[in-house]
């Protein structure tokens, strides 16, 4: 299944995906993909980001920082609110683990912590070069390899065909795993165990650690999934979207299988 590329931006710049303090944004946070939500109801006029966190590295991200958390905002997930089609974080920084570090008077720092920040972030570039490069992205995770460049990961690419590796590309335009349950993986599922879309909706069979609710306990929108680990080097396995258009709020759940 294809959507027609108008529809997604890969590797969107920081300046398109949020809305102020872009620095702060974009000390915690790598923008994957952008998506016009037409290609789910042509009624909707709007862009949506899904991204991920630099953070990702050991255990849930804010798992150690639960007085910062908001309905939203919690281990494994990522609440924005949403203003012109770009994203505000809604928590507090002090959710970022890093952040707190740096700004405490005992100025003690996790270099570990620091150092996976610095790797999340050269490997996320190699890759948005790559895929500049070749139209394509890296279709493997990194495992303990460690790349400095986009000419690099094009060397490894072509010696991993060489060497007899397989090759698969998420279906949705080569980006997405999913939108909205209409890749051919999840309607084939559906078809297969006789399951209806309503029970999807529900999210209450995956390993994610939270899933954004309204006030009256529905799940929010679900609008699509991706491979993390193939935009950063210690990414989630898989990373979803979720919207609600009346809170304006689009959330962001990292999944590990």
């Amino acid at each position: 299944m294809n959507i027609p590329e108008a529809f997604i931006k890969p590797f969107p710049a920081y300046e398109d995906v949020f809305y102020d303090e872009i620095e702060k944004h974009r000390q915690h946070f790598l923008p994957l993909c952008s998506i016009h939500l037409k290609c789910i109801d042509p009624e909707l006029d709007e862009w949506l980001h899904i991204i991920s966190a630099k953070e990702i590295y050991d255990g849930c991200v804010g798992d150690s920082t639960q007085s910062y958390h908001t309905l939203f905002t919690k281990e494994d997930m990522l609440g924005f609110d949403v203003i012109d089609g770009k994203y505000k974080f809604e928590a507090d920084w002090n959710y970022f683990t890093l952040h707190q570090q740096e700004h405490s008077a005992d100025n003690e720092i996790d270099e570990d912590l620091k150092a996976a920040y610095s790797q999340n972030d050269l490997d996320y570039h190699i890759r948005k070069q790559f895929y500049q490069n070749n139209q394509k992205i890296y279709p493997y995770s990194r495992f303990s390899e460690e790349f400095t460049s986009a000419e690099e990961l094009l060397a490894d690419f072509n010696k991993k065909q060489a060497d007899g590796w397989g090759l698969s590309y998420p279906e949705i335009n080569g980006i997405w795993d999913d939108i909205a349950f209409m890749s051919d993986e999840a309607q084939g599922f559906m078809q297969k165990y006789n399951e209806p879309i309503e029970e999807l909706r529900k999210f209450e069979n995956t390993n994610l650690f939270h899933v954004p609710k309204k006030a009256n306990g529905e799940v929010f929108d679900y609008i699509g999934s991706l491979t993390g680990y193939y935009f950063q080097a210690y990414g989630a396995d898989n990373v979803f979207l979720f919207y609600d258009k009346e809170l304006r709020k689009a959330v962001i759940c990292f999944e590990y299988t």
